[in-house]
């Protein structure tokens, strides 16, 4: 195993540096990849208007309140957190909960009609990649458990 974790040169530094930043951002950049096809893949099936930004925002936060209020059983009970070495595993595999939750987006914009389409498949998607974000972690969970957990 390599020893840059503990290190102090300048490559021991970048490299926690890269984990750094992929550990605190992958989340927000898979969904952020998430949003961004599936507003495209939308506009291109039904075009896009000013309104209907603001339509596919309404359905993408309603579905990240609701998934937040399942997972702390009414906002009452914080969820814990997983090691890194989980997350990292588990966000690699955002490939899958991407694709899959833009997918969503394109079939809700070709089954949804109007404005529809804008709120449906917003809601749709998140709901999807939260679902299957889940999915990814609990995997990398299971890779996981039985090895010695070290700090994040």
């Amino acid at each position: 195993m390599l020893n840059w974790q503990r290190g102090s040169g300048s490559v021991a530094h970048y490299l926690r540096g890269l984990g750094l930043s992929t550990r605190n951002n992958t989340l927000a950049y898979g969904y952020s990849l998430t949003a961004t096809g599936s507003y495209a893949v939308i506009a291109d099936q039904r075009g896009s208007r000013v309104g209907d930004v603001f339509l596919f925002v309404a359905g993408a936060a309603l579905a990240f309140a609701l998934v937040n209020a399942l997972v702390t059983e009414g906002y009452r009970k914080r969820f814990p957190d997983e090691p890194g070495v989980v997350v990292a595993l588990g966000t690699s595999l955002s490939l899958f909960s991407v694709g899959a939750a833009v997918g969503v987006a394109a079939l809700a914009g070709w089954l949804l009609r109007a404005w529809v389409a804008w709120l449906g498949g917003s809601f749709a998607f998140t709901l999807t990649y939260l679902a299957l974000v889940g999915g990814e972690i609990a995997f990398a969970a299971a890779v996981h458990s039985g090895e010695e957990e070290g700090d994040d």
